[in-house]
């Protein structure tokens, strides 16, 4: 015989799991205007999609909580802005270069500075505060519990 789940326990449940899901992308998205597409995956990893003249060239792969909000900053010998593993994270960012067929584990990661802001300052803005917000979401940084990465060539 079949014991059914309480009406009152399924709704609980559901609206417990819409509140750990993280913030939307979509200011991220409008700011960078399609030169880099950030999106959250089914496991939660945020993934950005970074394109050159229409064609995606990389997509990096990373767990928000392995981040470090404070090392988000133009870097302007390079002409993008700069994404950094927490130092206790290292090796957190997982970035595939589809043109030599090949994925990196880095410590860090360059991403190209939008269009319409020259110095950066409004992307950076906005990435820590999506960051900052995410982090909100999760203790894993700060109990030590780690993610593997989900993609199927990594090293």
């Amino acid at each position: 015989m079949m014991r059914s789940i309480p009406l009152g326990v399924v709704c609980t449940l559901l609206s417990l799991r819409s509140l750990a899901q993280l913030p939307s992308t979509d200011p991220l998205n409008a700011h960078f205007a399609g030169l880099v597409v950030f999106r959250v995956d089914k496991h939660d990893r945020l993934v950005l999609d970074i394109s050159d003249q229409g064609t995606r060239i990389r997509q990096d792969d990373m767990d928000p909580l392995d981040l470090d909000p404070s090392a988000i900053d133009l870097a302007p010998e390079e002409d993008g802005i700069v994404l950094k593993c927490r130092t206790d994270r290292s090796q957190c960012i997982t970035k595939e270069i589809f043109k030599l067929d090949v994925v990196r584990v880095t410590s860090r990661v360059t991403i190209p500075r939008p269009p319409g802001d020259p110095d950066a300052t409004g992307a950076v803005r906005l990435l820590k505060d999506w960051l900052a917000a995410a982090q909100a979401h999760g203790d894993q940084a700060e109990n030590g519990t780690t993610r593997p990465s989900v993609r199927k060539n990594v090293p």
